[in-house]
C-alpha cells in the first residue's frame, strides 16, 4: 500500500503521538509499504508566532530542519513551515497544498490527534479525492474542565463530530479512548482498538548502569518522570513528594526527563521552595540510548499525569524491567489494568499517594511482579504487532 501520515509534529518532537507515527511508519515501510509523513517543521509548543495555553509568542523559534527527506528505514518526511498557530490549530500553507496536489496518489490516509487543523483538512482532501482517511485521536478527544473544555466543546459542533463520522476507519488506543469517540456520535464498527507499543530488541538486554549512578553521585535509590515537563504530567506533585520520600530514604536521586514546554522554571522554584533541589536533576531531553539507560538504572517510575492517552513512557519503563507508579486516570489506567503497575487517585493528597507508593517499591521484593509485567509488554506490544493490527485497519478502510 501507498500510505500517508499525517500529523501537526513529528521526531524529533518526542511526545505521544509523535513518537507513535515515528515507530509506526518505521515498521509499514520494513513490512514492504511505501510511507510517507507530511508533518510541520514546529517541535515545541511555542515556537511559531501565536497564541498558546502558555501565552502570546511574537517570534519564530522553528528549528533548521530538512523540509524533505527520506530516513534510514525508507520513511519519506515532508516538513512544512507553520505561519500562525491558535492554541491546537497550527496554519501550515505548505502542508495544505500538499494535501490538495497529491493526496489522490495514496491508499489511504492516517491523520493523527483530533483537536487540531489536519484531520478537518484531510476530512475535505479526501472527500474530493475518494481517498479513505483513518483517524487516531490520541489524547485530544480526552474532556479537560475548564477553558479548554470550552474550546473541545465547541471544536466538536465545528468539526469534530463530521469528521469522527466521515472516516473510514477510527483508531482507539484504549478501551476507555473507544468510549470517547462513542460518545461524540462515532460509528461503532469504525471503531478498532490499537494500542501503542515499544521495540522489544531495545529492551531485552538492558542492565543497571553503574556508571549513570556514579555521574549522579551514586544515590541508594533513583526515582524517574519521563514526560514533557507540563503542568498535566504531573511533575509537579512528584517534587511535592520528595521531602517526604527523604526522611526515609534520604540517599535518593529524582531525574525528571524531557522537554521543557514552559513550566521547567516552575518547577525549578518549586523544588528550591521544598528544599529539596538537591534531590532533583532536570536534564531536558535526552538520546535514546541515555533514556533506556536511565529506564534500566531507575528503581521505580512515577507518572502521575492527568491526561495520557497511553503512555508510552510507562510501557517503556516496565519493558526495562522498572515498576511504574501511574494516575489511575485514562489510558493509564489501561496500563494498570492490563499489565500493572501502582496506582494513584487524582482527586487529593496526590503527593502523598506518591510518597507512599515509592516507599513501597524501595521496601519491598517486586522482582517477581515486575518480571511478569516486563514480559507481557515484550510479548504483547511490539510495535511489529501493532503495525500489522493497523494494516489489517488499512484494508478494511480500503473496502468501505
Amino acid at each position: 500500500m501507498k500510505i500517508l501520515q499525517v500529523v501537526e509534529r513529528f521526531y524529533p518532537r518526542a511526545g505521544g503521538a509523535e513518537l507513535h507515527v515515528f515507530y509506526v511508519s518505521r515498521e509499514l515501510a520494513k513490512l514492504g509499504h511505501d510511507v510517507t509523513v507530511v508533518t510541520s517543521s514546529s517541535v515545541a509548543q511555542q515556537d511559531v508566532p501565536g497564541l498558546s495555553n502558555k501565552g502570546l509568542t511574537l517570534r519564530n523559534s522553528l528549528p533548521n530542519l530538512p523540509r524533505y527527506e527520506v530516513n534510514g528505514d525508507g520513511v519519506k518526511i515532508y516538513r512544512f513551515r507553520p505561519r500562525l498557530a491558535l492554541y491546537t490549530l497550527y496554519v501550515v500553507p505548505g502542508l495544505i497544498r500538499y494535501l490538495f496536489n497529491h493526496l489522490q496518489e495514496y491508499d489511504v490516509v492516517h491523520v493523527h490527534q483530533y483537536l487540531h487543523a489536519e484531520p478537518s483538512l484531510v476530512f475535505i482532501t479526501s472527500k474530493l479525492t475518494k481517498t479513505p482517511f483513518v483517524l487516531t485521536a490520541h489524547d485530544m478527544i480526552s474532556s479537560y474542565g475548564g477553558f479548554r473544555e470550552l474550546i473541545k466543546k465547541c471544536a466538536d459542533a465545528a468539526f469534530g463530530r463530521i469528521v469522527l463520522r466521515s472516516a473510514a476507519a477510527l483508531i482507539a488506543l484504549t478501551p476507555i479512548n473507544r468510549e470517547q469517540y462513542l460518545q461524540l456520535g462515532a460509528p461503532e464498527g469504525r471503531i478498532s482498538i490499537v494500542p501503542n507499543g515499544i521495540t522489544p530488541e531495545d529492551f531485552r538486554n538492558l542492565k543497571t548502569s553503574s556508571q549513570l549512578l556514579q555521574d549522579l553521585a551514586n544515590p541508594e535509590h533513583l526515582v524517574l518522570f519521563v514526560g514533557r515537563l507540563v503542568s498535566y504530567k504531573g511533575p509537579q506533585y512528584i517534587v511535592q513528594a520528595i521531602a517526604d520520600v527523604l526522611q526515609e530514604y534520604p540517599s535518593t536521586k529524582f531525574v525528571f526527563i524531557g522537554q521543557d514546554d514552559g513550566y521547567g522554571v516552575e518547577l525549578v522554584r518549586l523544588a528550591a521552595s521544598e528544599r529539596v533541589s538537591d534531590s532533583c536533576i532536570f536534564t531536558g531531553q535526552v538520546s535514546d540510548e541515555k533514556l533506556k539507560e536511565f529506564y534500566a538504572t531507575a528503581d521505580v517510575f512515577v507518572l502521575p499525569s492527568s491526561c495520557e492517552a497511553f503512555g508510552i513512557a510507562a510501557l517503556e519503563s516496565i519493558a526495562a524491567g522498572t515498576p511504574v507508579v501511574l494516575a489511575d486516570l485514562g489510558g493509564l489506567s489501561y496500563i494498570l489494568s492490563e499489565i500493572g503497575g501502582y496506582p494513584i487517585g487524582m482527586g487529593a493528597n496526590v503527593s502523598k499517594q506518591i510518597a507512599t507508593a515509592i516507599k513501597t517499591v524501595f521496601s519491598n521484593d517486586v522482582e517477581k511482579d515486575i518480571e511478569k509485567q516486563r514480559h507481557k509488554v515484550l510479548q504483547d506490544y511490539s510495535w511489529t504487532n501493532i503495525t500489522k493490527q493497523l494494516i489489517t485497519v488499512y484494508e478494511g478502510a480500503l473496502t468501505r
